[in-house]
């Protein structure tokens, strides 16, 4: 596809890329405060995944066509008005996102992630499945879809295989990056020129060469779907998100102006934070383990044997005091019940022999 071409589809996704709507826009009205991450969320999806947690995340659009595999988090359409759609239960500002992940093959089919804020700062990154030459970095300030800021960076097969995509997002500069490579830089600029607000994440699969789409957004997509070579999968192995902020639990805007200065970080451990480390105790001591040199572990794996060797020879002993303590205690008890049962049964001799017997009629008794 030459620079040309590129260039003017780019104008063309301006039109058809950006987000339009959102509950509640702070640029317009008081809203209530967002749900801050206020940490890092880290997670790698196998086939031992069950589902998307739904702390963390809302599945808005074809949860039931999310599987799980060993390679990770499975996003399938198949048919016309087909589309998955998951965000985030939590808000970033500022910070980096990387997604490890295999775009899905098609004409038309369009898999991407992105970060939406409540007043649509947005930031884009798009594959089309059609293209195995390129991948589409987009921005918008305020959902101001006149601004055209979508470029196309190479990459080698984006369907083809895993791909790590990158946004790291500062105060100072925007960057897309590509397999560690930076793709582009965004620097700051004003409210409405650069996104600076927090943003949930959101990612997923939908086929914007569908019939029913308009035809500007077909052209853009790559042409129209061809739902007979269907179904086209998604697959994302792992996500990493880290808030821009430590030790907020929520972002309330201060004034209207959509400027970053305005946003309070309200501190404190967000809900996803608690969510997170509760989660990961177990989670957490096995990456340690899995992170180890075979040496650490040989060592480790040896001092638990010797802990639980030193246990066990301390058990045995326990056992063998309390069995000798046992054995004297029954001997006490049995030489204790011998003594009893020879004096009940000399008793019994004894009156038997009449030695207790008593004289009824005033006679003298016999002792």
């Amino acid at each position: 596809m030459s620079r040309f071409t590129l260039f003017h589809v780019a104008l063309l996704a301006a039109s058809v890329a950006a987000q339009t709507s959102t509950t509640c826009n702070p640029l317009n009205a008081t809203c209530p405060s967002d749900a801050a991450l206020g940490t890092t969320y880290n997670t790698t999806f196998s086939a031992s995944t069950t589902e998307l947690d739904p702390n963390l995340w809302n599945v808005t659009a074809g949860g039931e066509s999310i599987q799980f595999t060993d390679k990770g988090a499975e996003l399938v359409i198949s048919e016309s008005g087909d589309s998955v759609t998951a965000q985030s239960a939590f808000y970033m500002s500022f910070g980096t996102v990387e997604i490890i992940m295999e775009a899905a093959a098609g004409q038309g089919i369009i898999s991407t992630f992105n970060l939406l804020s409540d007043d649509l700062d947005e930031i884009d990154l798009e594959i089309m499945g059609g293209n195995e030459s390129y991948v589409e970095s987009n921005w918008y300030g305020h959902g101001n879809t006149s601004q055209y800021n979508a470029l196309y960076h190479p990459c080698d097969g984006p369907q083809q295989k895993m791909h790590n995509y990158t946004i790291n997002w500062t105060k100072a500069q925007l960057e897309w990056i590509i397999d560690g490579t930076v793709a582009r830089t965004v620097p700051y600029a004003a409210s409405g020129q650069y996104p600076q607000t927090p943003s949930i994440l959101k990612f997923g699969i939908w086929a914007g060469g569908d019939s029913s789409e308009p035809n500007g957004t077909i052209t853009w997509a790559g042409g129209l779907a061809d739902w007979s070579k269907g179904p086209f999968t998604m697959t994302v192995q792992s996500i990493k998100i880290t808030d821009g902020s430590t030790n907020a639990s929520t972002y309330a805007y201060g004034d209207m102006t959509g400027d970053y200065s305005s946003i309070t970080a309200v501190s404190g451990e967000s809900k996803a934070y608690k969510v997170l480390h509760k989660q990961s105790t177990v989670q957490s001591v096995a990456q340690k383990w899995s992170g180890l040199s075979s040496g650490a572990k040989i060592g480790i794996a040896c001092g638990v044997g010797g802990t639980l060797l030193l246990a066990v020879v301390a058990m045995t002993a326990c056992c063998i005091v309390q069995r000798r303590r046992g054995r004297r205690e029954k001997a006490a008890a049995d030489q204790q019940w011998d003594e009893n049962h020879n004096e009940l049964m000399e008793y019994r001799q004894r009156m038997a022999n009449g030695d207790f017997a008593i004289s009824h009629l005033g006679h003298s008794e016999k002792f």
